[in-house]
């Protein structure tokens, strides 16, 4: 059976320590290159902010050095934002909405004692 590795695991992976830093400084520039190009802000997706992340773990605060498609501050909200997103549940359906017939008893409400808001508007 044939085994099939991407060229790039291959460079990395019989690199050397100091070959490791030529190729960062490489994509770095390059990537200053390719984000100059760029206008304004980069918006990421979920997947793409998780996928980073995910990344970032190994490299700690070196993230300060090698990011630049956000801020390094953006980048550790990313990171405080997933793992307080772990321990707090989210209500999908927002708010409770109140019933109708409670609405149109205030409403009623407020007609009989003398207020009444439409004149107000």
């Amino acid at each position: 059976m044939a085994k099939f590795f991407h060229p790039l695991f291959v460079m990395i992976a019989s690199a050397t320590d100091r070959e490791l830093v030529k190729y960062v400084e490489y994509l770095k520039a390059e990537n200053q290159i390719l984000r100059a190009r760029i206008p304004g802000q980069i918006h990421t997706t979920a997947n793409e902010r998780q996928k980073l992340i995910k990344l970032c773990k190994g490299i700690g605060r070196a993230i300060e050095e090698l990011i630049t498609i956000v801020t390094p501050t953006t980048f550790f909200r990313w990171l405080r934002d997933e793992k307080g997103s772990k321990s707090k549940i989210k209500n999908p359906k927002g708010g409770q909405r109140k019933p109708y017939l409670l609405k149109d008893f205030v409403i009623e409400s407020a007609k009989t004692i003398g207020f009444d808001y439409s004149e107000h508007s």
